[in-house]
C-alpha cells in the first residue's frame, strides 16, 4: 500500500489516488511529464466540448429538462447554469454582429419609434451640430453600443426570474430554482437569435442587397415571438407540471415582459452611452 500524503488542497490525508474530502488528485512524479499535459489539456478541452453540446442539445430538444435535472441533483453532464449563460453570451455577441436585438444603431434611435417618444432624437441632435460630427457621433455611439450591451446583459435574468417566482408562487419552488429556469430559458434565446442571424437574417439582407426591410423585420420578429413563447410553454410545462391555458397566458406574459424589458435596455444603453460621448 502507498505511503499516505497530506493533500495540498485541503490537508486532508489521501491515502488513495484522489482526496476522499475535495476529490484533488493525488500528485506523483509522471504528472510533470510533457506527455501527460498534452493528454490533460486535449481532455480538458474535449470534455469541455462533450458538456456544452450536450447541454445545448437538452436545452434546444427537450425545454425545461436541463432545469428539471438541475432542480433534483443530476448536474455532472450538464454545464451549470450560469456558466451557459456566459457562453451562449459570448457565441451571440461573437457571431451576431455588434448590432443585434440589444444593440441598436444611432439611427433607430434618431428616426424611429417608440424611441423618439423619449427625446432621443432631440438628444443626438445637442450632441451633433453639423454633418460631421454627426457622422462622428454616430461612427462613435455604433462602435460603443456593440461593446456596452453585452456587458450588462445579464440583468435580464434576475428580471425573469422574479416573473417567473410570482407567475409560478403556488408551485412552492425555491427563488434559486426560478433563477435557474430564467437562466436556462434566456440562453436558450441567445442561442435562438445567434442561430437565427447566422442563417436567416444575414443571409436575407446579402441575397437582397438591401439594408432593411421593415416587412421582413415585423414578420420576422413576429415569428420569433411565437417560437418563443411556444418554448416558454413547453418548459413550464414540463419543469412546473403547468398545463392548460394558463400557461399561455403566462406566456404572454413574458413575452410582453421581455419586449418592454428589451426596449427599456436598449434605451437606458442609448441615454448612457450618448451622454459619455463628449
Amino acid at each position: 500500500m502507498e505511503k499516505a500524503i497530506i493533500c495540498a488542497s485541503c490537508e486532508n490525508t489521501i491515502s488513495e489516488n484522489f482526496c476522499s474530502v475535495c476529490g484533488e488528485k493525488r500528485l506523483l512524479k509522471h504528472d510533470f511529464a510533457l506527455k501527460e499535459y498534452i493528454e490533460e489539456s486535449i481532455e480538458g478541452i474535449s470534455h469541455f466540448d462533450n458538456k456544452f453540446f450536450r447541454t445545448s442539445k437538452l436545452l434546444f430538444i427537450r425545454p425545461g429538462l436541463l432545469t428539471h435535472y438541475f432542480s433534483t441533483g443530476r448536474r455532472v453532464k450538464y454545464l451549470k447554469p450560469f456558466q451557459l449563460f456566459l457562453i451562449c453570451n459570448l457565441l451571440f455577441f461573437l457571431l451576431a454582429g455588434k448590432l443585434n436585438i440589444f444593440s441598436q444603431s444611432i439611427s433607430n434611435f434618431y428616426q424611429y419609434k417608440p424611441y423618439t417618444y423619449f427625446n432621443t432624437k432631440e438628444a443626438v441632435d445637442s450632441k451633433a451640430d453639423n454633418a460631421n460630427d454627426a457622422n462622428m457621433l454616430a461612427q462613435a455611439f455604433n462602435e460603443r453600443v456593440g461593446t456596452q450591451s453585452k456587458v450588462y446583459i445579464a440583468i435580464f435574468i434576475p428580471i425573469f426570474g422574479l416573473c417567473f417566482a410570482l407567475l409560478f408562487r403556488n408551485t412552492k419552488r425555491y427563488f434559486s430554482e426560478h433563477l435557474v429556469f430564467a437562466t436556462h430559458y434566456f440562453s436558450f434565446i441567445l442561442l435562438y437569435y445567434t442561430l437565427f442571424t447566422i442563417l436567416v437574417l444575414k443571409p436575407f439582407y446579402w441575397i437582397t442587397g438591401i439594408n432593411f426591410s421593415s416587412t421582413f423585420d415585423l414578420v420576422s420578429s413576429f415569428g420569433s415571438l411565437i417560437l418563443l413563447s411556444w418554448y416558454f410553454i413547453a418548459a413550464a410545462k414540463r419543469f412546473y407540471h403547468n398545463t392548460g391555458g394558463f400557461v399561455i397566458i403566462k406566456a404572454l406574459f413574458t413575452i410582453i415582459l421581455f419586449m418592454i424589458s428589451l426596449y427599456a435596455y436598449r434605451l437606458l444603453l442609448f441615454f448612457w452611452i450618448i451622454n459619455g460621448i463628449h
